[in-house]
């Protein structure tokens, strides 16, 4: 009786007219249904078969606990807990009902009840990887982040399996700025599940944020061909296409995602991000205005929004006013040098470089340089490196002078740079790779594999490091040099 009473508590159509086979037959039906609709992504098509299905069999533990699982993916998580407390009176010891129960919890915010929840499933299980991720996730929705991390290895050290710890652990260091460790621990994680979208788009974010961005097409494209019915994936690639310059095929991207989930903060974000790159503050704000109306959003990343839309309003005004200061001729050397970083906040780094170029002696002359580079101004650069005061004692400045002479073709004159650099500093594996790639292309290959061996030894880039290999052993013939 008490399990009945409950199952009247979730919305559901009226019970199938029939006999008792037919009855079970089409619950089973509707239950498989269900379930694959669940497992596929489509959670509002799930929740309509689950509900018919445990209008059907009101003592199916399965029907309320996938029907609990989907009505979580539809955010509706007071719902999603009814369900779930019904297929926990029929299982109380179901260990993914009891980890389910508690991600409902955490989504509406109830941190207090979504711990008690996954230390209940502890209770049955020590050290169950799905609740001490969970345990993990409500940490890092308190905004302790030590020991967030902590209970998320653990959940990987109890099983190297589960790919979702990977991924939420990698998700804390994107957000905290650790990109190299976020690309080792996600790359580990397709390796053990190749079939892993979500561990599969936040690596493509790890390469996106080390600027590689080959890498993270071809990571981003498997995962969409994995899922593609998740919203989150093309509003990755729209993120990716976003630093590529490829704004059309962005706004394409967020628009997809959006006409899978219309409520998606991220996509939306994307887009008032890709609106104000090109300047259209209002465009920017009324996406932002969308993006705070996602129900899902936690604090940390509603601040974050909110921090968001202060600064396109502060930037909006400050560039009508340097323009109008610039266009009349009565500017400084500082307006002119404002005006051009937030041109090169939107990526327009030609327009930058030409403001900071109209400051006068007094702009700094490495900023200008860097400008040049991104502009694909080498010539520019490589003479403007030439004359810079203090460039044989900054590593970062010869590293610039060397990608510019490089791209010239000048790579004699490049490795000259890197190896200055590293006479500074004789562990920066970027300085390693760039003369190693230098002397490959001067044909000096054993300088060459000494530079890439070192490389490899002070820790370089992921992919970097696969290429690298590649390089080595054909330089070597040698296997897994």
């Amino acid at each position: 009786m008490i399990i009945l009473a409950a199952a009247l508590t979730v919305p559901a159509p009226v019970l199938y007219a029939g006999n008792a086979v037919e009855i079970r037959v089409e619950s089973f039906r509707l239950l498989n249904e269900g379930v694959t609709a669940y497992n596929r992504g489509r959670f509002v098509e799930a929740v309509e078969k689950l509900r018919r299905s445990a209008a059907m069999a009101l003592n199916s533990f399965r029907a309320y606990h996938f029907l609990g699982l989907a009505l979580i993916g539809t955010r509706h998580y007071q719902e999603a807990l009814e369900a779930l407390e019904i297929a926990l009176d029929l299982d109380p010891n179901h260990l993914t009902s009891l980890v389910a129960y508690g991600d409902a919890y955490l989504k509406m915010g109830e941190t207090d009840e979504a711990m008690a929840a996954y230390y209940r499933a502890l209770k049955v299980r020590s050290e169950f990887p799905n609740a001490l991720d969970g345990i993990a996730r409500t940490y890092e929705a308190r905004s302790q982040d030590g020991q967030a991390e902590e209970f998320y290895q653990r959940a990987i050290a109890s099983n190297p399996g589960f790919a979702p710890a990977y991924t939420h652990l990698g998700d804390l260091y994107l957000r905290i700025g650790r990109y190299q460790d976020a690309v080792r621990l996600l790359s580990e994680a397709v390796v053990i599940r190749p079939d892993y979208a979500p561990g599969l788009n936040r690596l493509a974010r790890g390469f996106t944020h080390l600027r590689m961005y080959n890498d993270a097409v071809a990571t981003i494209e498997k995962a969409i061909e994995l899922a593609p019915e998740q919203p989150e994936h093309p509003t990755s690639l729209g993120m990716i296409q976003m630093e590529l310059g490829l704004a059309h095929r962005a706004e394409e991207s967020f628009s997809r995602a959006l006409e899978l989930d219309p409520a998606l903060a991220a996509a939306h974000h994307g887009l008032a991000e890709l609106a104000r790159r090109q300047g259209r503050y209002p465009d920017a704000l009324i996406r932002v205005d969308q993006a705070l109306e996602d129900s899902r959003l936690r604090p940390a990343a509603l601040k974050e929004l909110k921090d968001y839309r202060t600064a396109i309003r502060a930037e909006a005004e400050r560039f009508d006013g340097l323009s109008a200061t610039v266009a009349a001729d009565g500017a400084a050397s500082e307006d002119y040098a404002s005006l051009a970083r937030i041109h090169a906040s939107r990526n327009e780094w030609s327009r930058a470089a030409e403001l900071l170029g109209m400051a006068g002696p007094g702009a700094d002359q490495a900023v200008l340089g860097y400008y040049l580079l991104q502009a694909g101004e080498y010539s520019l650069a490589a003479e403007l490196y030439r004359t810079l005061p203090g460039l044989n004692g900054d590593t970062g400045l010869l590293l610039n002078q060397g990608i510019a002479l490089a791209s010239l073709g000048r790579d004699r004159e490049a490795a000259t740079a890197y190896r200055r650099a590293l006479e500074l500093d004789d562990s920066n594996p970027d300085a390693w790779l760039y003369l190693g790639n230098a002397l490959v292309r001067l044909r000096e290959d054993e300088a060459a594999v000494a530079a890439f061996r070192r490389f490899l030894q002070e820790g370089g880039k992921h992919t970097a490091s696969e290429q690298v290999r590649r390089i080595l052993q054909q330089l070597t013939g040698e296997e897994g040099s």
